[in-house]
């Protein structure tokens, strides 16, 4: 009986051992597993814990400033709220989404619609633009009803402003929101963000548009933002996920546009169609340029409706063309400073030899060439025939020069090129050679004919109204190369210049000077002289240089002057081109009077007798 006891006594004492055992592994075990996930996992499921209720939110760089000469604002940035919607919160509230497009005035059907198209371009859940700039009450309802309608977000962003309205619009452009293949190309862009499409905007984007930042937020349960932190930090493993940056300002551009001078001319240039560009000839910096029919690319701000893009895009007298770089005309009698140069460079004629005297015209062949005076100009010297414009004098130089001879002349003044201005899409023009008549028309079967009309600008020549600016700015800057430039100088958010535009003035080894010193004599008396075509330019007080020229088309005469001044150390070389608007010396050079005008004697009454439209000056010529 003792021994049954003290058996049972062992087996009980063996089994409190094994529970005890048990007991002490299952502690063992758990100790361990919390070993494991609170010492050696800690910053893992740390990671996890925070982030359910820490996110890190984009914070957009507002765009750099758009400046004139002065400092003046020419283009700025206004802050507004967008409203985004967040897929992945919209699961089981379809019927609040539904009761927040009711209050908000959106269109659930079409907010479905367009979520529907979004889920399938990006699966990943972003953020969907819903109202690109929200009312006031809009941004009241959902600050009063964030928990109730938790899958809309209200972003801050910054829209550009134009304080001018149209005011230098060709050349400041517009911006528009980044597309879908811009999103998959750069992966720094998110939907919505700003990218400068045209002029300025365009071509200094990287310049203008800053990197964006991060905010580090706490969130609720129901996604509510909460709290914000500039920082927080818990492991050396974590630092980077929670760490804040501010977004850093895009760059602020000075350009070279004088602001009042740019205003002179918004007012004076009284044209539908063409344009009018100013240079500094010593630099090469943009004074001013218009371009007819112009826009408010305020009209971009927010985003452009379907209705006004196509009234914009289909307008067949193309307001976002920039005529001043993009459009091409022929150079007309502009064009025989050129040749006149060539002609001597080559020694075709002599500076002063007459040639065959102008009836009217010039018999070639069979056919018969016009000059725009139909009672002719009599005998003629080559200065004579530029303050004249004889087309006759011009004719018989053609009948000389060869077509390499015009291209080379051409050339030299910056011709047939792009001038490589800091504005996108600029034309080249075209300035024939020999290989381009070849090209065009086939070997041996262009003629002289064709070498005539080119000889008063005519025919296959076309420039840019930009080399035309060029073009007379080096002929009074005694024939040094400059590049054309609208942006002086770029500066970032601490004050420090990051880029400046180069503005040295660099002497052509090929220029003959005093071939080109003949030029400038001529075109002085083109304006000076008692039957200078250009005399309808004169200001009071000023000594200016220009040409006049009238450019044939299938409509009617296209009118085009240039012209520098002062002669004596010249401050600006304008350009100037109405389309259809008639003779340059009866329209475009008053047009350059009154902007000389208003440029040289500022608060001066130069609505006088050379107002366009008003009066036009007898026997006025190209």
């Amino acid at each position: 009986m003792a021994g049954t006891d003290r058996q049972s006594e062992f087996i009980l004492d063996h089994r409190r051992r094994i529970v005890l055992l048990l007991v002490i592994g299952v502690i063992s075990i758990m100790t361990a597993r919390l070993f494991y996930l609170q010492v050696i996992h800690h910053g893992y499921y740390n990671r996890l814990a925070i982030t359910n209720r820490i996110q890190r939110e984009r914070m957009v760089a507002p765009r750099g400033l758009i400046r004139a000469s002065d400092g003046s604002k020419l283009v700025v940035n206004v802050p507004v709220y967008q409203i985004s919607l967040v897929p992945g919160k919209i699961s089981g509230r379809e019927d609040r989404l539904d009761l927040a497009c009711e209050w908000l005035g959106i269109d659930s059907k079409s907010l479905f619609a367009s979520l529907d198209e979004w889920k399938k371009r990006y699966p990943d859940g972003r953020e969907m633009p819903v109202v690109q700039s929200a009312e006031k009450g809009q941004i009241s309802i959902l600050m009063e009803n964030r928990s109730l309608f938790p899958f809309f977000k209200l972003v801050m962003k910054h829209r550009r402003q134009y304080p001018e309205g149209n005011l230098a619009t060709h050349i400041l452009g517009y911006v528009g929101e980044v597309t879908d293949e811009e999103l998959k190309d750069d992966d720094r862009f998110r939907p919505g963000d700003l990218k400068g499409r045209t002029g300025i905007e365009y071509k200094y984007d990287e310049h203008l548009r800053g990197d964006a930042g991060v905010r580090i937020i706490e969130i609720s349960a129901e996604g509510i933002k909460v709290g914000e932190y500039d920082g927080i930090s818990h492991d050396d493993d974590f630092d980077e996920f929670v760490q804040s940056r501010p977004p850093v300002p895009g760059c602020d551009l000075y350009l070279t546009i004088d602001i009042d001078f740019q205003r002179i001319l918004e007012r004076e240039f009284n044209c539908d169609k063409g344009c009018v560009i100013a240079m500094d000839p010593s630099t090469g910096g943009i004074l001013g340029a218009v371009s007819r029919p112009s826009y408010d690319p305020n009209i971009f701000m927010g985003g452009i409706s379907e209705k006004d893009w196509n009234m914009l895009h289909g307008d067949p007298a193309k307001p976002l063309f920039n005529r001043a770089i993009q459009a091409t005309y022929p150079p007309a009698s502009t064009f025989k400073m050129i040749v006149c140069y060539g002609a001597f460079y080559f020694d075709l004629v002599a500076k002063g030899a007459l040639l065959e005297p102008c009836y009217g015209g010039h018999q070639f062949g069979n056919r018969y060439f016009r000059c725009w005076k139909p009672e002719g100009h009599g005998y003629a010297n080559m200065f004579d025939a530029i303050v004249n414009s004889c087309d006759v004098y011009f004719y018989q130089i053609g009948e000389r020069m060869n077509a390499d001879q015009f291209a080379y002349a051409g050339r030299l003044f910056g011709l047939g090129r792009k001038t490589g201005i800091d504005l996108p899409s600029e034309a080249r023009g075209i300035l024939p050679d020999h290989s381009y008549f070849d090209r065009r028309f086939g070997k041996r079967k262009w003629t002289k004919g064709h070498l005539l009309n080119y000889s008063i600008g005519q025919g296959e020549a076309l420039t840019t109204p930009i080399q035309l600016c060029q073009m007379v700015a080096m002929i009074a800057n005694g024939g040094k190369r400059i590049k054309p430039h609208v942006v002086d100088r770029v500066v970032d958010t601490e004050g420090a210049e990051v880029y400046r535009n180069d503005n040295t003035a660099v002497p052509i080894s090929q220029m003959d000077n005093e071939i080109l010193r003949f030029i400038q004599r001529s075109m002085i008396a083109v304006v000076s002289g008692e039957h200078g075509t250009g005399r309808a330019s004169r200001v009071p007080g000023l000594t200016s240089a220009g040409k006049t020229g009238t450019a044939q088309n299938s409509g009617e005469d296209h009118a085009l002057f240039v012209v520098y001044a002062p002669v004596e150390n010249p401050e600006i070389a304008i350009a100037i081109i109405m389309e259809n608007a008639g003779h340059g010396g009866a329209v475009a050079a008053p047009m350059a009077r009154r902007i000389l005008g208003a440029y040289f004697h500022p608060g001066a009454a130069w609505d006088g007798k050379f107002r366009y439209g008003k009066t036009v000056i007898a026997g006025a010529g190209r």
